[in-house]
Parts: structure tokens; C-alpha cells; sequence
């Protein structure tokens, strides 16, 4: 008899809403008629139409932000940091009352600012309805509990938009009453024997310790809190835990100067609150989470900052201006001053502003990069807006979690009801390559025994291959080429480094089950690999080189003539390396070039985005291999400061199978082929499942806003990608893998090859030039999605097809997808659809929508198996709801695949963390325990809505989860389920995505005045 699987209870830092929550929780809510808002549009055209004409004029429109930017801003000095404007102006929320009359002055100023009055002259010469409107309107004191549990007469909680700002101020402030308790974890010391009778100790476990730290998180004006008062970085290693207020003064006043600026940085401790709604609960749900916020040394390069007003009130954040060197909103600080109104924490920002853009002035006069120290903690702290390398890693870890999980219960007691998720085991099958091989272990085995005997590279020749990684099987391959019409592939390696070239070869031949070592590395015709496919290698420097000069589209044509083959799919594998900043870096200091202005210059010279337009273009699916590392000379510096470096290239390694980014290059590059070998046959099919479905097609869709770009006009389109895979009718046949994408000008389904090469060799949509709202792109997205979904059928040989959607990213373009949508049959107040599946002839089984938007997700604490209390710390399962509601969603949780290797943050907090005992050779730390990532588990919601009769939800909650698991391109879990997975690949690797158009290519610049109207 099979054993019976473990009930697992997952431990999560959610909890759901109730009376005794929200008691005595109250807020100030102003709502503001349609006339107000009517005026409020207005006065954002006329800022449009101010910023135009500066323009034309040739003034700086980087003088004021959007109306919205300069009052919120204001409204936040005024109310001490509690308060929330809603953009559109129909709702303002704060926990303190406003003067009337402050506000009336407030949006006078600002509508004189918007239309370009001078400052003496708004008094007399600005009559403002929306500040009238404003002021007219009666603040109501409403509390939360009538407002946030569902209401009668609904089928879903929907509270209003004004209570999720507020009740995270509510529960911050709650929270921040008590002292958050450091438990520090001790371990349990076992005393054992070696086989020579050696007495030694072995941890068994870990106790929590006696005494606690204290640690005092202060609430934010964001609704988060945050550990003010105790940073963490080297600089503050060995000063106690928790630090006193004196200690945290000695280090401030003692702040070295001749220190490393890796040794100066620092991070803080934050937590986060949120109030989010899930299909099949009639109350909200509470999240809370532990994260990291890292200071960054300069405050011009950071868009916001956190600044100290009292200890009585909230740390106040806030948004800086400009589109290059940021400080305070101008127009906020006069405001501010007609009011009489304290303005010392903006005027804290421009004082810190001014400092550091004369220390750059003063750089570039003397032609030298800006050197700017990290300043002791103070009162203003800008925060790092991007995500680089620090001496403070990621994440908070999973002890503090624990930590905080105790600390939110005793906060709240009794109204803390907890979202309790429930496992019945393992829903996953093991994957190909994770099945038992005798022969596997013993050549890792073997490998481990030559390394420690440190054996010579010859040594390593006899060891056999080891698939660690799931790559497809020869046969697969074939399968797939033939089912798309191709009679076999063609691998064109394009090199310009003989290692790397021998890396590809071996890598290849590791695949196809070849010994590479009896393969000719320096054969310049077709090696064959196996029957349907060979590999053909070419030097191709002159293509592959960086540069904005190239003739790319002739350089390959030269290549295509020698190496293309009749009927048979070119897969092309290039050799690339990050553009050197180090070629540029001199040169651009004697020019005085910004650091924005030399990432503009190395973006546009990079070869790999160029190369894989030209080879779009060609019809050939392309995948690239980085040949080169840095080696950093010690004692060695550039012009500007930085330590110097060379590259060096990266050779084969001795273990066959230890070339990760070969082998995952080659997932990736048979993914673009369109390869779907037998892994979901198996994971979805397998005769003994105990959760079967019926075979079917899974679809997924992809959508996309690009980014706004002020140097065009309107409202960018959107960017639409889908992937379908399609079981053979009958178990054991060939899987389709198909795609459809809004930029073929035909609209048609293709093989996923074609469709991605034809999607690569197109520039994204332009933005709308006929004046349509954000709204109506996304209604047209969603009429695009239809018409792609009623060909869809024709593709599919008679089989139903399940449809999988994020969430988070197309719930703007289909309401129905929202939870407080769920159960109601009302259509949408525009032209968007409500449904993807709305007017569609032949619907699918269900729409499966996935959310991995880790904000919007409950965080696992821990686990318990069969209600024992001791705590499991990961798990990778798949959780329902206790009680299992009617419409309630799955969630996946996940063991981050880093995790596992030294577990940082399993049983301390990061004020314990130990720094790098030394520097490395590029003026950074070595890893260390301080500067690595700490890993949480991340989340998934699974939920089959809309699912048709005769098909269970539970079995394609489980089928999306294994769709997942069982990945393409990675040898872990991929984010979404592989068809939603490789829609969003195709975007991920076009040659636009997150990049400005390269400056050489005519059609984009043709396309850019086009789009600007000239």
C-alpha cells in the first residue's frame, strides 16, 4: 500500500479582515463632484499645452511635473504625510482634517503654476473653480468597519478605492506600537563520535534564544514601516543589536572618510502592509512582508527620498523632480512658503541637492568622474532606484518572517485570523533528468572524487555526460522539425573566440550523445550530429562586432550563402559580450559625457540586438553565448578611478555538464525552434494520475503597455504575444508549439519559430496618433485577443483548449478578471470586452488566471506537517484555502532554486549578518554573508474561472502548476505555465524590448519623426 501523503498547513503572513481589526479605525474622506473632476482634466491640458510651448521656446520643460506631482507633494507637509489624492480628482483621503482654506489657496497656486502665471501675480490674476470645488467640499469621518467588510447587497467585498490607502496607514500605525522582538536562534549541540573515536559536535537544531532585541519600526507616509533607527551595513557591525540612540550618534559623528564606499553603505529593515481581495472570501485579506531599502549615496541620481520630520510623525517620501539631476518640487517649496507652512524636510532636500551638484560641476570642470561618499545617516536618505550591486543584499529572510509573523499576532491578539492553506503532498511527478541513473550518480561521483584529488583536465575526458539540465532528446527534435515542416536543423555556431567555439561544440555534442574530443574542432564543413540535424561553425567577427557602423543585413547575407541548406531550419548560436565601458569610459570623461549619455552610446553599439533583427529577417532563430569575464588587476586603476580590468576568455571546464550557460542556452535556443519533446505528455498524461484531464491545447497570452516615451505622441499601443501547445490526439504522438502575435500583418497562427522570427524582424506598435485613452488601447488589445482566439480552433485538430492569462497584467484590458468582479454578469462602462471569451464562437474550458505579482500574495512563514508544531521551513507544494470555498484559487509556493546552497536568513535576522573580512580585487566584498540575496519563498495564484461543466477546476489548477514545473527553458520551475511562459519569452527577446531604437537603423528614425509628428 502506497504511503499516505502528509497534510501540510502553510503558515503565511496573511490574515483576514474582521470587525475587531478594524476597530475604531477611522478617516477623513473628501469626494469631489464630476464638475471637479471635469476641471481638473482641464488643467492637466493645460500643463500639456505650457510644457509645448516651453518647448517651442527653448526653455527647460523640466521645470514643473504634472499637477498631481506639485500638490501631493504640498498636501503631505500639511497633514504631516497621512494623505492620498486620487489622480482623476475624485477622492481625497487623509486621518486628519485640512483647513478649507489651505486648500483653496493650495490649488490656486497650482493651476497659476500650470498655466505659466508668475508667482506675485496668482492672487489677483487666478480665479480657480477646481480650487473653489475643493474647498467646498465637506470632509466625512467615516470608519473603516462600515466601509471595508462586504456590504449588503454585494456578492464579492469591494471596498472603495479610498479605504486601501488608508487602512495600510491604520495597520502600520498599529504595528508600529509595539517593539518588534529579534529573537536570536541558538543551536542545538549534539556530541558525537568519528569511526577513529574523535569526540565532535554536530548542530541538530536550532532553539530560539532568551533574550530578545527590540527593534522600533517607524511607521511611513506610504503606509509601510520602517527601521529608522537601526541600519545595517559594515559601518555599523560590532555597535550592539539593537543599537542604542547613543551608539548610532557615535557612529554618525566618527563616520570614516578614508574608507571604501562599499564599507559606507547601507540598508534598512522595512515592512510592508496591503489589503488585497480573493475570489470566494466574503471578507479582505491583510498581507504583510519583510523587505530591504538601500540608501543610495547621492540624492540628484535618486527619484525618491525618505526624510525625518519628528518622532511623532511619519517618515514622510517623496517623489523627486527632474528628468536628469533630481531635487524638491520648486513649485511645492513656494507653495509652501505663502502658506507659512513648515517646509524644513523639502528645504533639507534642496540644501543636499545644491551640495552635490557643485561637487559635479566641480568634477567635470576638471575633467574627472564625481566622487560622491556615502554621508553618515541623517535626516534626509535617498533611496537606490535601481537594483546594482551593494554591500546589503536582497530580501529580509526567512527568520525575520517567522519574526514578524509572532509580531503581527501580538499586535493584534484575537483579531488576528489567519489565511490558513492547506496541502494534501506532492502533485508533481519528478522530472526527466531528476529520475534515479546508476550511471548518472557514479560519473558525479567520480567527478567530485577527481576535483578533490585535484586531477589533471585528461582525467575529466573519460567521464560521461550528465543531463542536469532536461535538454530535449535527438528524437523530440526531429519530431517537432518534421510536424513544422522542416526536414531537419541546422545549428550555425558564429564565433570569434576558439574557446567559445569549443564550448559550443562540445555543448552540441553532449546533446546529441556525440564524443566531442573525437569531433574536429577546427572543421570548417558540416559536422553531423544525428540523423535530421549538424552543425555548421563560421567566424563571423565582422558581424558579431559591437558597433553603430556595421553593414549587418550584407555581413549576412555573406554568411547565409555558405552554410543555408534546402528545406532544413537554420538555428543560429552567437558568441556576444557585454559592450566595454572601459573603451568608452576615458573618452568620455575628456568629453565631459554624463554616465546616461555613455549607457545611451553603449546600448546603441551593441552587436547582440542588432544581430538578432538581421537574423529575424532571415527567418533564423538566434540564441547568444557570452565568450569573456572580467579579471580585475589588483592595484591597477582608469583614468576615472575605477578599478582596471581585462577580459578574459572563458574556456570549456573540466566536468562536462558544469557549462551552465551553454546548456541553458541551448533550452532556450530549441525553445525558439519550437522543440516540445515528452515532458508534458508525461506530467499531464501519465496513466496513474489521480488528478486526470481530458487532452486539450493550453493557450497562453501576453500583453504588454510599453513604456511611455515623450518623444512621441498619444498613448502607446499595445504589445500582444501567445504561444498554444497542442497534444498530439492520441497519447504518444508529437506535440505542436504555435504562436500569433499583433505585429503579423496577416494575423495568423504559425509555427512558434516563424511566428517569433516574424514578431523579432518588426518594430513594436507605434503609439496612437487618433488621440485614444489609455482605456481604449486596452479595449483594442482585447478585441486584437479575440480575433486571434476565434482562429485558434482551426489549429487545433478537434481538441478543447484551456486559456491562461496573467492576471495582474490583462486585468486592465478584461474586468471580469477582477475579484470584485466575480459572480456579477455586468458589462463594462466602455469599450473594453469583459471577457476575453465574450462574443467568442468556440470557447475554452476554462480561463485559468495566474497572478504572480508577489505584493498581491500571501508570503509563506513556514510549515507543519500532520499538525505537528514543529515548523518546516520551505515548501514546494501546492496549497488551497482551508474549507476549500466554492471559486477559491490555488497557490504554488516555491523554493527559490539559490536557496538551498547556504540558506542565509534561516535562523538570524540581517542585523546579525557578518560582513566580508576583506575587499576584493574590485573594490567590493567578496560574498559574504551581509552582501548575499536572502531568499523567501515566492508565490503563485492558480485559479480556473469561468470553467465549463464537465471539467474539474482542481485538475487544471494542477495541470497549470505542471505546466510550470515541468519547464522548457529552465531546469526549475519557470514563473507562469510554458505556454504563457513562451509568449512572454518572444517579447522578452526582441530586439526592442527596454531599449531605444539603434541610432543606424532608418526605418526606426523614419518611425520616431513619424510618431513625433517630425
Amino acid at each position: 500500500m502506497a504511503p499516505r501523503p502528509a497534510q501540510l498547513t502553510a503558515h503565511t503572513l496573511a490574515f483576514h479582515c474582521t470587525e475587531q481589526t478594524l476597530h475604531d479605525m477611522h478617516a477623513y474622506v473628501w469626494e469631489f463632484d464630476d464638475e471637479a473632476q471635469d476641471h481638473w482634466r482641464r488643467l492637466g491640458e493645460a500643463v500639456t499645452q505650457t510644457k509645448k510651448s516651453a518647448r517651442e521656446q527653448g526653455q527647460e520643460e523640466d521645470h514643473f511635473l504634472i499637477p498631481y506631482s506639485i500638490v501631493t507633494t504640498v498636501l503631505k507637509q500639511l497633514t504631516g504625510g497621512y494623505v492620498h489624492l486620487d489622480k482623476y480628482l475624485r477622492y481625497m483621503v487623509t486621518l486628519d482634517t485640512v483647513d478649507a482654506d489651505d486648500l483653496e489657496m493650495v490649488f490656486t497656486y497650482l493651476e497659476g503654476f500650470c498655466r505659466d502665471v508668475p508667482l506675485a501675480d496668482i492672487p489677483f490674476a487666478v480665479k480657480s473653480t477646481v480650487a473653489a470645488k475643493v474647498a467646498a467640499t465637506k470632509p466625512q469621518r467615516l470608519p473603516l468597519k462600515d466601509h471595508i467588510p462586504l456590504q449588503e447587497g454585494q456578492e464579492v467585498p469591494d471596498p472603495p478605492n479610498w479605504a486601501y490607502a488608508a487602512i495600510k496607514w491604520l495597520l502600520a500605525i498599529k504595528l508600529a506600537g509595539k517593539d518588534f522582538l529579534d529573537y536570536p536562534m541558538e543551536p542545538v549541540k549534539e556530541t558525537r563520535q568519528k569511526k577513529d573515536g574523535t569526540p565532535y559536535e554536530r548542530t541538530t537544531g536550532w532553539t530560539m534564544g532568551e533574550t530578545p532585541a527590540r527593534v522600533r519600526y517607524r511607521p511611513m507616509s506610504t503606509g509601510e514601516l520602517i527601521a529608522w533607527n537601526h541600519p545595517i551595513g559594515p559601518a555599523f557591525v560590532g555597535h550592539g543589536h539593537p543599537i542604542s540612540a547613543e551608539g548610532l550618534t557615535a557612529v554618525s559623528q566618527n563616520w570614516p572618510v578614508d574608507a571604501s564606499p562599499r564599507e559606507l553603505e547601507y540598508a534598512l529593515s522595512y515592512l510592508s502592509t496591503r489589503m488585497v481581495t480573493y475570489p470566494a472570501f466574503a471578507q479582505p485579506v491583510f498581507l504583510f512582508d519583510a523587505h530591504m531599502r538601500r540608501v543610495n549615496n547621492t540624492l540628484i541620481y535618486s527619484r525618491t527620498a525618505m526624510i525625518d520630520q519628528a518622532d511623532d510623525k511619519p517618515i514622510l517620501s517623496i517623489s523627486l523632480d527632474g528628468r536628469g539631476l533630481r531635487r524638491a518640487n520648486r513649485h511645492a517649496l513656494e507653495i509652501l512658503a505663502v502658506l507659512e507652512a513648515d517646509h524644513t524636510p523639502l528645504s533639507a532636500i534642496e540644501k543636499r541637492a545644491d551640495s552635490e551638484k557643485k561637487t559635479l560641476s566641480d568634477a567635470r570642470e576638471r575633467a574627472q568622474k564625481p566622487s560622491f561618499m556615502m554621508p553618515a545617516p541623517g535626516v534626509v536618505r535617498p533611496l537606490v532606484s535601481k537594483k546594482r550591486s551593494s554591500a546589503v543584499g536582497d530580501g529580509a529572510g526567512l527568520h525575520h518572517l517567522r519574526m514578524l509573523l509572532d509580531h503581527v499576532q501580538c499586535v493584534f491578539q484575537d483579531a488576528a485570523e489567519p489565511f490558513v492553506l492547506t496541502s494534501d503532498g506532492n502533485v508533481f511527478s519528478k522530472r526527466l533528468f531528476e529520475k534515479p541513473d546508476e550511471a548518472a550518480e557514479l560519473a558525479k561521483k567520480a567527478a567530485k572524487r577527481l576535483k578533490k584529488e585535484k586531477k589533471d583536465a585528461a582525467e575529466y575526458k573519460a567521464l560521461p555526460f550528465v543531463d542536469i539540465f532536461g535538454l530535449p532528446s535527438p528524437q523530440s527534435v526531429r519530431n517537432s522539425l518534421s510536424a513544422a515542416g522542416y526536414a531537419g536543423v541546422r545549428f550555425v555556431c558564429l564565433w570569434y573566440r576558439q574557446p567559445t567555439r569549443i564550448r559550443m561544440l562540445h555543448g552540441l555534442a553532449h546533446m546529441y550523445g556525440l564524443d566531442p574530443h573525437a569531433l574536429d574542432p577546427g572543421s570548417a564543413e558540416p559536422i553531423a550530429l544525428g540523423e535530421g540535424a549538424d552543425v555548421v561553425f563560421y567566424e563571423a567577427d565582422a558581424f558579431l562586432r559591437h558597433g553603430a557602423d556595421i553593414h549587418r543585413a550584407h555581413e549576412l547575407e555573406k554568411i547565409h550563402s555558405k552554410v543555408t541548406k534546402d528545406g532544413w531550419l537554420l538555428a543560429t548560436w552567437c558568441e556576444t559580450e557585454i559592450p566595454e565601458a572601459a573603451s568608452h569610459s576615458d573618452a568620455a570623461i575628456e568629453r565631459k559625457q554624463t554616465s546616461t549619455a555613455v549607457a545611451r552610446e553603449l546600448a546603441t553599439a551593441d552587436a547582440k540586438f542588432q544581430t538578432r533583427r538581421a537574423l529575424s529577417t532571415q527567418r533564423s532563430p538566434s540564441q547568444y553565448l557570452v565568450g569573456v569575464k572580467r579579471r580585475y588587476k589588483k592595484k591597477e586603476q582608469r583614468q576615472d578611478g575605477e578599478p582596471a580590468y581585462e577580459l578574459k576568455p572563458i574556456n570549456t571546464p573540466k566536468v562536462p555538464w558544469e557549462d551552465h550557460p551553454v546548456f541553458m542556452g541551448l533550452l532556450d535556443l530549441h525553445r525558439s525552434i519550437g522543440v516540445v519533446d515528452g515532458r508534458f505528455e508525461e506530467a499531464l498524461y501519465s496513466p496513474q494520475d489521480a488528478h486526470p484531464i481530458p487532452r486539450m491545447a493550453f493557450c497562453g497570452i501576453h500583453i504588454r503597455k510599453q513604456q511611455a516615451n515623450r518623444r512621441f505622441r498619444g498613448q502607446p499601443k499595445r504589445i500582444i504575444t501567445a504561444s498554444c501547445l497542442i497534444p498530439s490526439p492520441a497519447p504518444g504522438g508529437t506535440w505542436r508549439h504555435i504562436a500569433w502575435t499583433n505585429l503579423d500583418p496577416e494575423g495568423r497562427w504559425r509555427n512558434y519559430n516563424e511566428a517569433q522570427n516574424l514578431f523579432h524582424a518588426h518594430n513594436y506598435p507605434l503609439h496612437a496618433q487618433d488621440g485614444d485613452s489609455d482605456t481604449e488601447r486596452w479595449a483594442q488589445a482585447g478585441r486584437d485577443v479575440r480575433d486571434a482566439l476565434r482562429k485558434l480552433p482551426n489549429h487545433l485538430t478537434g481538441l478543447p483548449y484551456a486559456l491562461i492569462v496573467d492576471g495582474h497584467a490583462c486585468r486592465r484590458a478584461w474586468p471580469g478578471l477582477h475579484n470584485n468582479k466575480q459572480g456579477s454578469s455586468q458589462q463594462s462602462p466602455d469599450d473594453r470586452l469583459w471577457l476575453p471569451t465574450q462574443g467568442l464562437g468556440t470557447h475554452p474550458v476554462s480561463i485559468i488566471r495566474m497572478n504572480c505579482f508577489q505584493e498581491e500574495l500571501p508570503r509563506l512563514a513556514y510549515v507543519t506537517k500532520n499538525g505537528e508544531k514543529k515548523p518546516v521551513k520551505t515548501s514546494s507544494d501546492l496549497y488551497y484555502p482551508e474549507g476549500q470555498p466554492e471559486g477559491h484559487s490555488w497557490f504554488l509556493f516555491t523554493e527559490p532554486r539559490n536557496y538551498g546552497k547556504k540558506r542565509y536568513g534561516q535562523h538570524k535576522t540581517r542585523w546579525h549578518a557578518e560582513p566580508a573580512k576583506k575587499t576584493g580585487a574590485d573594490g567590493g566584498f567578496e560574498e559574504n554573508e551581509m552582501n548575499s540575496p536572502w531568499y523567501a519563498m515566492t508565490t503563485r495564484e492558480i485559479n480556473p474561472m469561468h470553467t465549463q461543466n464537465g471539467y474539474d477546476r482542481e485538475a487544471l489548477a494542477i495541470a497549470t502548476a505542471r505546466l510550470s514545473h515541468h519547464a522548457l527553458t529552465w531546469s526549475d520551475r519557470t514563473r507562469y505555465a510554458a505556454p504563457l511562459h513562451g509568449a512572454q519569452q518572444m517579447d522578452l527577446d526582441h530586439p526592442q524590448y527596454r531599449r531605444s531604437a539603434p541610432l543606424d537603423d532608418p526605418e526606426q528614425q523614419q518611425i520616431i519623426a513619424e510618431a513625433s509628428d517630425g
